[in-house]
């Protein structure tokens, strides 16, 4: 709408030019008639004088400029077609726009890039670090996906461990003396028969019958009470309600009437709405079902076969098998879990280390008054620094051919500060770019200023 503004404009001036240039021939030529005149009279004309220049600079008030919604309005209506920016600017505003931005591009670059002495120690020094950190934490925890030692561990069914079961199970009889037997009205199991009964879903007798594998001394992984993680939920609901619920969810009942067999099938709906129903009825029950799995698990956790890595077996029963009969169990799992969070906490703690001491190096004389985009090259030399240390790895680990070498716990360091500072300096150079685009537009600003009265 402006430009069509300026282009009847420039059409007027030219028409209202074109008008003066012939009044100015004409009144040039009836002056030139009345000199030669006056001059045959004998008279001399006078000097043609020059009108004064006045200042023309126009002022505006505030007020008289229209609203931004007045002239979108105005400009919808004048230009009703969509309008691309090659409608708006000309090639050669295009490359001068072209130009800025790489200007600004490369100004950031000199700023933030690491180039100098300093920057470069820094990150070998940071290299070196986090390469011995991955080495020496291998020699002193040793590899990943180690197996379980049974020489190390206890049978099953060792004597000792029957002992602190008992013990166990006495002691939270005592401590809940006074609570009384409580007897169910609708046949469920009390909270003493709950605790000194033994676990339901160690019963394999009839599995068959349904169709069900239990695969003999590896069930444990193929039922949900055994589950480190899941087993506070169904396996406390199996000890409550004498049922077995398997890595499927498929549930049975277990029969106490002579052998504890699989009598029936049945379902989690109905499992949960009997330990409601029986934990409405006595509350203590929920309470001695916590404490029967508790106790259960703790009994397994050490013995030959373990228990098995938690949840696996929900998606992948086949994979969580191969695990178990391997012999690595959930302790093999905490061990690799604390391994890895060692090499991930002393990775961290170098790069604070080495982030504190390059930011309390900062000069403002040397590095710039903005300190931000002395941050940048912080952020980059320990990206960088645990890039070059978790590739050194990878390729230790290939070379090996050995995935237990890797140094999990400072790759995932090492991703999380990509995505973190990626982000940051993206941040910083935005606001760069924002600022240097300012200063560009500062002087048409001030140009604008002297327009306003």
């Amino acid at each position: 709408m402006q430009e069509n503004q300026l282009k009847d404009l420039e059409r007027g001036i030219q028409e209202a030019s074109s008008d003066a240039d012939k009044d100015a021939d004409d009144l040039a030529e009836l002056r030139q008639r009345a000199e030669a005149l006056l001059k045959r009279r004998g008279i001399t004309p006078p000097e043609k004088q020059e009108a004064p220049i006045e200042d023309t600079k126009i002022k505006i008030r505030e007020e008289d400029i229209p609203s931004w919604d007045d002239i979108a309005t105005k400009a919808h209506a004048t230009v009703p077609q969509d309008v691309e920016f090659e409608d708006l600017l000309s090639k050669e505003e295009f490359q001068f726009c072209i130009d800025e931005v790489q200007r600004i591009n490369d100004e950031f670059s000199q700023k933030t890039g690491i180039l100098n002495k300093k920057d470069m120690a820094f990150l070998v020094v940071a290299t070196a670090l986090q390469t011995a950190r991955w080495l020496i934490i291998q020699e002193i925890c040793g590899d990943l996906g180690q197996k379980a030692d049974s020489s190390s561990r206890l049978d099953h069914n060792d004597q000792s461990i029957k002992d602190k079961i008992n013990k166990s199970n006495k002691s939270f009889q005592k401590r809940f003396e006074s609570h009384g037997h409580r007897e169910s009205f609708k046949n469920y199991k009390s909270w003493e028969q709950i605790i000194f009964s033994s676990a339901p879903f160690d019963t394999a007798v009839n599995s068959a019958d349904f169709g069900v594998n239990l695969e003999g001394r590896y069930h444990r992984y193929k039922t949900l009470g055994h589950d480190p993680m899941l087993g506070w939920i169904f396996g406390t609901a199996n000890f409550i309600t004498d049922t077995c619920t398997l890595s499927d969810f498929s549930s049975y009942r277990i029969s106490r009437i002579g052998t504890p067999h699989f009598s029936e099938p049945t379902d989690l709906g109905t499992i949960f709405y009997e330990v409601f129903d029986s934990v409405k009825e006595d509350p203590l029950r929920l309470l001695a079902g916590l404490f029967a799995e508790l106790v259960h698990l703790k009994s397994d956790v050490f013995t030959k076969l373990g228990l098995p890595v938690p949840v696996i077996q929900t998606f992948s029963e086949s994979f969580a098998g191969d695990l178990y009969r391997s012999q690595y169990d959930s302790l093999c799992l905490l061990r690799d879990v604390a391994i890895i969070g060692n090499q991930a906490a002393w990775s961290i703690l170098i790069n604070m280390i080495i982030g504190a001491i390059h930011g309390f190096l900062y000069d403002p004389q040397k590095d710039g008054d903005d300190k931000k985009l002395y941050e940048v090259r912080t952020r980059e030399i320990l990206c960088i620094s645990n890039a070059l240390a978790s590739a050194g790895n990878i390729a230790y680990a290939i070379g090996t051919e050995d995935w237990r070498k890797l140094d999990v716990g400072g790759i995932l360091v090492s991703l999380y500060r990509l995505f973190t500072d990626v982000r940051f300096i993206t941040r910083v150079k935005k606001q760069f770019i924002e600022t240097e685009m300012d200063k560009v537009l500062e002087k048409e600003l001030k140009e604008l200023e002297a327009y306003f009265e």
